[in-house]
Protein backbone atom coordinates (compact mmCIF):
# COMPACT_ATOMS: atom_id res chain seq x y z
CA UNK A 1 0.00 0.00 0.00
CA UNK A 2 1.23 3.36 -1.10
CA UNK A 3 2.10 5.72 1.47
CA UNK A 4 1.09 9.22 0.98
CA UNK A 5 3.70 11.80 2.44
CA UNK A 6 2.49 15.23 4.23
CA UNK A 7 4.72 18.27 4.63
CA UNK A 8 3.45 20.04 7.39
CA UNK A 9 4.29 24.38 6.93
CA UNK A 10 4.16 26.52 9.79
CA UNK A 11 5.71 29.02 11.42
CA UNK A 12 8.29 26.83 13.31
CA UNK A 13 7.99 29.31 16.35
CA UNK A 14 4.99 30.35 16.42
CA UNK A 15 2.69 27.48 15.72
CA UNK A 16 5.42 24.92 16.67
CA UNK A 17 2.53 23.45 18.58
CA UNK A 18 0.00 23.10 16.16
CA UNK A 19 2.77 20.87 14.03
CA UNK A 20 3.56 18.69 16.33
CA UNK A 21 -0.37 18.31 16.73
CA UNK A 22 -0.98 17.33 13.07
CA UNK A 23 1.78 14.41 13.27
CA UNK A 24 0.48 13.28 16.31
CA UNK A 25 -2.97 12.79 15.35
CA UNK A 26 -1.68 10.98 12.58
CA UNK A 27 1.03 8.66 14.32
CA UNK A 28 -1.49 7.96 17.08
CA UNK A 29 -4.19 7.03 14.53
CA UNK A 30 -3.51 3.14 13.24
CA UNK A 31 -5.38 3.57 10.21
CA UNK A 32 -3.81 7.15 9.27
CA UNK A 33 -0.28 6.08 10.13
CA UNK A 34 -0.79 3.42 7.46
CA UNK A 35 -1.42 5.58 4.66
CA UNK A 36 0.33 8.76 5.73
CA UNK A 37 3.94 9.79 6.84
CA UNK A 38 4.17 13.33 8.40
CA UNK A 39 7.41 15.26 7.44
CA UNK A 40 8.53 17.73 10.16
CA UNK A 41 11.43 20.25 8.84
CA UNK A 42 13.01 19.64 12.90
CA UNK A 43 12.71 15.92 12.39
CA UNK A 44 15.72 16.25 10.02
CA UNK A 45 19.07 15.96 11.72
CA UNK A 46 21.48 19.04 10.93
CA UNK A 47 23.60 18.36 7.61
CA UNK A 48 25.42 20.99 5.80
CA UNK A 49 23.23 21.22 2.85
CA UNK A 50 21.57 24.42 2.60
CA UNK A 51 17.81 24.49 4.43
CA UNK A 52 16.12 25.90 1.97
CA UNK A 53 16.88 23.62 -0.67
CA UNK A 54 16.04 20.95 1.77
CA UNK A 55 13.17 21.98 2.08
CA UNK A 56 12.22 22.87 -1.10
CA UNK A 57 12.66 19.07 -1.81
CA UNK A 58 10.59 17.88 0.85
CA UNK A 59 7.93 20.18 -0.72
CA UNK A 60 8.46 18.76 -4.17
CA UNK A 61 8.30 14.89 -2.86
CA UNK A 62 4.78 15.53 -0.94
CA UNK A 63 1.69 14.57 -2.24
CA UNK A 64 -0.09 16.52 0.56
CA UNK A 65 0.68 20.63 1.41
CA UNK A 66 -0.85 21.08 5.02
CA UNK A 67 -0.13 25.01 5.23
CA UNK A 68 -0.68 26.80 8.90
CA UNK A 69 -1.13 30.36 8.93
CA UNK A 70 -0.77 32.46 12.06
CA UNK A 71 -0.20 35.76 12.91
CA UNK A 72 3.57 35.95 12.14
CA UNK A 73 4.71 35.19 8.57
CA UNK A 74 8.60 34.26 9.61
CA UNK A 75 12.03 35.69 8.98
CA UNK A 76 12.09 37.44 5.45
CA UNK A 77 15.13 36.21 3.25
CA UNK A 78 16.96 37.63 1.12
CA UNK A 79 14.01 37.20 -1.52
CA UNK A 80 11.87 38.95 0.51
CA UNK A 81 9.98 35.92 1.61
CA UNK A 82 9.92 33.39 4.60
CA UNK A 83 9.94 29.82 4.38
CA UNK A 84 6.68 29.36 4.81
CA UNK A 85 5.91 31.57 2.01
CA UNK A 86 8.64 29.70 -0.22
CA UNK A 87 6.65 26.06 0.41
CA UNK A 88 3.71 27.66 -0.09
CA UNK A 89 4.94 28.71 -3.23
CA UNK A 90 6.39 25.82 -4.55
CA UNK A 91 3.64 23.87 -3.96
CA UNK A 92 1.57 24.59 -5.83
CA UNK A 93 3.69 24.90 -9.07
CA UNK A 94 3.16 23.48 -12.12
CA UNK A 95 3.54 19.54 -11.49
CA UNK A 96 2.32 16.43 -10.00
CA UNK A 97 -0.39 16.81 -8.34
CA UNK A 98 -0.59 17.54 -4.97
CA UNK A 99 -3.85 17.98 -2.31
CA UNK A 100 -3.16 21.50 -0.49
CA UNK A 101 -4.73 22.77 2.90
CA UNK A 102 -4.65 25.66 4.89
CA UNK A 103 -5.39 26.27 8.02
CA UNK A 104 -5.42 29.59 10.11
CA UNK A 105 -5.08 29.91 13.54
CA UNK A 106 -7.47 32.07 15.47
CA UNK A 107 -6.37 35.27 16.46
CA UNK A 108 -7.25 36.43 20.09
CA UNK A 109 -8.45 39.87 20.31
Amino acid sequence: MKKYKIFVSANQKELRDERYGVKEIIINNSALREVLDVFLFEDLPAKRKSPTSTYLKQVDESDIYIGIIGSDYGIKGRDNLSATEREFRRSIRPGPRREILILGQALEK
